[in-house]
Parts: structure tokens; C-alpha cells; sequence
């Protein structure tokens, strides 16, 4: 289907100062902002807007609908007329699709307008595996954290729903499956990505359904790091971490987000292809390989 990311997401908010906040603080774009509304953008293009709920029409707050990027015209009519089978397909102006899933999460379609964000691999020492020569990384101490893209998103589902859900993505967007934990739930990444997961379907929250993540790439763990403790004298609350995952082998850093749910620093998440064999696990492989515990 021709999916290659996330293209933006849509957030309710009443406090639109402090949403506005939140986001400057993490260190996206602010392409315009007022009393009614802000959007904010990766270095890659992404878009985060914020809005005021409608005074008529879905009044609830928090995360209101994630679009995804397709590559082209023909990728995006492929996708909706596969959803239009059996369900409804509203259409914008300006080519955009709504729809829900089988969960009822809002999700929307349109044509992809990436730009390249910046890629400093990190150089790193090893023995003798020598990659930085007379340079001393503590210069760069000071350096403003800029999430590079947005990575992933995580929304929580009942257990029992999660085949169905799961089916949804896999079958008839294209996504394809990293791995599926009995205790988690299920690791996807779209077809143009190559992120251990850009989408996980997750079930170890029992009792709650709805948007739990969406995680932002940074350059390196440093970053990581750096942007977490900005973070917290921006007196941000931790979520979780930081730490490093052991599905994805991201370390991250997790806050809460008073948009709704929580936003995440990564960096060196695992890449897939194609070629990768999806690993259904019997045993779920455990905690984080570390965490730190951050209040």
C-alpha cells in the first residue's frame, strides 16, 4: 500500500499553553501558534497540530487521529477503495482520507512531503575500532536536542481484540510484523520504514484502550540523554526509562504529555527488511536490558 510513516497527528487541547510548552521544550519547529491552535514539525516534516475541540461535533480531548504518509496519488486511491469495502471513507479538499480501524481509532491517509533531516552517525571507540581522531565530544554539551522524525506510535487495545486489530494493519495496509509478545502484543512497521516497529498494537495495559505513545528519533543515546534532563528541569514528569528496550534495542526516555499520553526520545532502534523472519514468542523476553529510575 505504499505506507511510509507517520505524516502527522491531530491532538485535542483545552490548556493550549501548555501544550504549546510541552512541545517547544521537546524541541519541535513551532510553525504557528496561537490561542486556538499550534503546529509543530519534525526536521523531517512531520506535523503535530494541536487544536481546541470543536464546539460541536468529537469534544473529547487528548489524541484525535495519526495520519500516515503514503508515497503516491495511486498508493492513497489503493487505500481507500480497499477500506471503503466496509467502512466509511471521508474525504478532504485537499486529498486527505478519514477512516477508523477495527479498534475505532481515528487514522486519515495522504501523500507523503518528507525533507531530509540531518544524519551525523555517531562516532564511536571502541578498542581498536577507531572512529573519532582528536575530537573531544564534550564541546557539544550544550547542543539543543531536535527530534529528527517521529518514529512510532503505540495504542493500547483488550487482549482478546488484538488478533482482529493486529489483521487490520498486516492484511490490508501492507504492514509488515517484527514480533508478537503474549504479555505486549504486536510490533509493526509500515512497508516504507525499516524501524523494528512504527506502529505496536499493545496489550499490557488491562482495562484501558486507547493512545498510549508516540516516539521521536534523535541522533544517539547522548541525545537521548541531554534531551531527557532538559526535559526534566522543564519540570516534565518521566513515564519510563530511561533505559534501553530489548525489542527494538532502543534506548529511550518517556514523559508524559498533557496533550495526551506520553512522548518518547530514541535513538539506535534495530532496522528490518524484508528478509527478516517475524519471531512469535512463546515467553515474552523480559524488562529492558537497564532502566534508570528517574522521578
Amino acid at each position: 500500500m505504499g505506507i511510509l510513516r507517520v505524516e502527522s497527528m491531530t491532538y485535542h487541547v483545552d490548556d493550549m499553553a501548555r501544550g504549546m510548552k510541552v512541545f517547544e521544550d521537546w524541541g519541535l519547529a513551532r510553525i504557528e501558534g496561537g490561542v486556538n491552535g499550534a503546529t509543530f514539525a519534525t526536521a523531517e516534516n512531520q506535523l503535530i497540530h494541536l487544536r481546541r475541540p470543536p464546539a460541536s461535533g468529537d469534544p473529547e480531548t487528548g489524541l484525535r487521529e495519526i495520519c500516515w504518509g503514503v508515497e503516491t496519488a495511486d498508493d492513497l486511491e489503493a487505500i481507500g477503495a480497499e477500506l471503503a469495502k466496509d467502512r466509511d471513507v471521508a474525504p478532504d479538499a485537499d486529498g486527505t482520507l478519514h477512516a477508523r480501524d477495527v479498534s475505532g481509532f481515528a487514522i486519515a491517509f495522504r501523500t507523503a512531503a518528507p525533507v531530509d533531516g540531518p544524519s551525523q552517525p555517531p562516532r564511536i571507540n571502541v578498542n581498536r575500532s577507531v572512529a573519532r581522531v582528536n575530537h573531544r565530544l564534550g564541546h557539544e554539551k550544550s547542543r539543543t536536542v531536535r527530534p529528527i522524525r517521529i518514529g512510532h506510535v503505540v495504542y493500547c487495545i483488550a487482549r482478546e481484540a488484538g488478533d482482529e486489530a493486529a489483521a487490520f494493519y498486516l492484511d490490508r495496509l501492507g504492514f509488515r510484523l517484527s514480533d508478537r509478545t503474549p504479555n505486549a502484543g504486536y510490533f509493526m512497521r509500515c512497508e516504507g520504514a525499516w524501524d523494528h516497529h512504527s506502529l505496536g498494537l499493545f496489550w499490557f495495559r488491562p482495562g484501558f484502550t486507547g493512545f498510549d505513545h508516540v516516539a521521536f528519533e534523535v541522533q544517539d543515546m547522548d541525545e537521548v540523554m541531554m534531551g531527557g534532563a532538559h526535559m526534566r528541569q522543564r519540570d516534565w514528569a518521566t513515564s519510563s526509562g530511561p533505559g534501553r528496550q530489548v525489542l527494538g534495542s532502543h534506548v529511550y526516555w518517556t514523559f508524559e504529555n498533557p496533550c495526551g499520553g506520553h512522548i518518547e526520545y530514541y535513538a539506535d532502534m534495530d532496522r528490518m527488511d524484508d528478509s527478516w523472519e517475524p519471531k512469535i514468542w512463546d515467553e515474552a523476553p523480559g524488562p529492558p536490558m537497564w532502566r534508570l529510575n528517574v522521578d
